[in-house]
């Protein structure tokens, strides 16, 4: 594995970590306001931060949305995928949901092997496999538990899918930042009519929540991006389950969800099967895009 790979890898684990800040506010906001309201937020400042400083960087121009189907349709997959997981962390702890949200790794990794023919080695399989597995063990879902929003919560794993296999296809073609804000405009567009009727006046802390969601996640989603340009989709599926690292820990700090022995173990095999993939992974020439 190159260095180049391998820095996609770790922008890539960075990203995650960061993301959770901003699942954990939504969880948070959307107890005393709507979760479409909530939505709205994510969308609206991501759009407002990312849109500003595309601006001063590269000139108002770029703030005009581009006509491309790939640009609309990761917009509206991202859409999706947030709009989807947002109902679903309402619904049931954030832990869960994301026990349902990492059916995604699968599901790139299949499409990345369809769509751009990659080469999946079996150490990347077990890997995704073993990871998932982990997943479980951490978080033991219960089929007693059982209810409609884990359906929710698995679309919105389809959704997330979609969305990374389109950024891989268009993620070297325009700046990352303005990719980041032009991802976002479907969402802002939508849950901007869609909200109205359910506005509620926020407290001058939960407008700083809001925009904290927002911002945090373009923040962490431009990492992604970059880190699109410079691995493979398949390389990076198995590092996507280093997102419930940080959201255990906010899970405990924030919402009381104490892991028990049981949930170390599941963390520690996640950690291992993404570590597990590098050094099993062939070195490939990896050949610039125009």
């Amino acid at each position: 594995m190159d260095r180049r790979q391998l820095t996609g890898i770790l922008l890539l684990v960075i990203a995650l970590q960061i993301l959770p800040v901003s699942d954990t506010l939504a969880k948070h906001l959307s107890a005393s306001l709507p979760v479409l309201q909530v939505i709205w937020a994510r969308f609206f400042f991501h759009c407002l931060a990312t849109g500003l400083y595309s601006a001063w960087r590269y000139g108002p121009r770029l703030l005009l949305p581009t006509v491309s189907w790939a640009l609309t349709a990761r917009s509206a997959a991202l859409f999706l995928a947030i709009a989807l997981f947002y109902f679903a962390i309402h619904q049931m702890p954030l832990t869960t949901a994301l026990t349902l949200w990492f059916v995604a790794p699968f599901l790139l990794t299949i499409l990345a092997m369809v769509v751009f023919k990659e080469k999946v080695a079996p150490a990347q399989w077990l890997a995704i496999a073993v990871g998932f597995l982990g997943i479980v063990l951490a978080i033991r879902p219960s089929a007693d538990s059982w209810h409609w929003t884990y359906l929710v919560g698995l679309a919105a794993g389809v959704g997330y899918a979609v969305f990374l296999l389109l950024t891989r296809v268009i993620g070297s073609r325009i700046p990352a930042i303005v990719t980041v804000y032009q991802t976002g405009l479907v969402g802002c567009v939508l849950s901007s009519i869609a909200v109205i009727p359910l506005w509620q006046s926020p407290s001058a802390t939960q407008w700083l929540q809001l925009m904290a969601t927002g911002c945090v996640a373009a923040i962490a989603h431009f990492l992604i991006v970059k880190a699109f340009e410079r691995a493979e989709a398949s390389v990076l599926a198995p590092f996507n389950y280093a997102e419930v690292i940080t959201a255990t820990i906010l899970g405990v700090l924030v919402f009381g969800d104490v892991p028990d022995r049981w949930a170390y173990v599941g963390l520690a095999i996640i950690i291992l099967s993404a570590i597990a993939v590098v050094p099993r992974e062939p070195r490939r020439k990896v050949v610039p895009q125009t």
